[in-house]
């Protein structure tokens, strides 16, 4: 094989890995994934959030249940009909028609001789006292939080607007990086320059994709410091650090250069590799956002 057929196998090879690091581990790829797990499309069963029973679902927040795609409001009410199914099931009666209809019903002979009348059971504290059942919605009123579950005008519009580009322009710093680390890999092999100038340039406009990438989540996400969504503050949190580290990162390939001593090289291939690790793991966390937290479960 010739230098020039080796070389072209090398860019190839580096191609395609690069191409499924970034599409495996981003949150637009952990996103396009369905929820559905026969991979067909389905929409879900209901139109009215069981959680909280006056609102109209939003088809992003969604939760299975015995075969059934659930629609849900919000990332709050998602979660909390995934913590207990059960206490909502009476506010879906499409799931109960769905599970009690039997599509062949047997009409044999012994079916109505069994049969036996039924009536009512009485029994002390079976009746629904309706001032109980209005201090309870009162509670969950009270715990649901319109303006930040529904992102509606809490934030000033400009902001929840540009907010919204937040997952495409974390694209260029997951790409980058992840391609930076994969040049940098090869210099380690191969010694070949080429590959060092590589990795420094991605290294480069990932740092600069970085700053807005992470300034736009914050306006995606809301000015707090923790959320009531334990995924949303972790993905907030290992995005900031994220970006942090891209920068420290540049810094210490700018200090690394013009024949430094190897311990500066050497500080700077460690943030390097971790920075690309850590860009995988907020990119799943942004895929938890809308699919839940198991979205990868086989």
């Amino acid at each position: 094989m010739t230098r020039k057929a080796r070389h072209t196998g090398s860019l190839v090879t580096i191609a395609t890995l690069l191409f499924w690091a970034i599409w495996g581990l981003s949150p637009v790829a952990a996103q396009s994934s369905s929820p559905d797990p026969t991979g067909e499309e389905a929409a879900p069963i209901n139109s009215m959030c069981p959680v909280t029973t006056d609102e109209e679902i939003d088809e992003r927040f969604t939760a299975m249940y015995q075969g059934q795609l659930i629609g849900l409001c919000c990332k709050k009410c998602r979660r909390k009909f995934e913590e207990d199914p059960e206490a909502y099931i009476a506010n879906l009666p499409q799931l109960q028609t769905a599970a009690f209809t039997d599509p062949e019903p047997d009409h044999g002979e012994d079916n109505h001789a069994d049969a036996a009348p039924t009536e009512p059971a009485h029994e002390e504290g079976a009746h629904e006292h309706p001032s109980d059942d209005a201090g309870n919605a009162a509670g969950e009123a009270a715990e649901h939080d319109h303006a930040v579950d529904h992102d509606d005008d809490a934030r000033p519009r400009i902001f929840t607007w540009l907010g919204k580009f937040h997952p495409p322009a974390t694209d260029i710093p997951i790409g980058m990086l992840i391609g930076a680390a994969l040049a940098e890999g090869l210099f380690i092999l191969s010694r070949r320059e080429m590959y060092r100038s590589a990795a420094a340039f991605c290294v480069l406009i990932a740092a600069a994709g970085a700053v807005p990438a992470v300034t736009l989540g914050w306006l995606n996400a809301g000015l707090a410091l923790t959320d009531d969504d334990w995924v949303q503050t972790t993905h907030r949190w290992l995005g900031t650090s994220t970006g942090l580290l891209t920068l420290v990162t540049l810094g210490l390939l700018i200090a690394s250069s013009g024949g430094a001593k190897r311990g500066a090289v050497l500080r700077y291939r460690v943030a390097l590799f971790a920075a690309a690790g850590l860009v995988g793991v907020t990119g799943f966390f942004g895929g938890a956002l809308v699919y839940g937290i198991n979205h990868y479960a086989w």
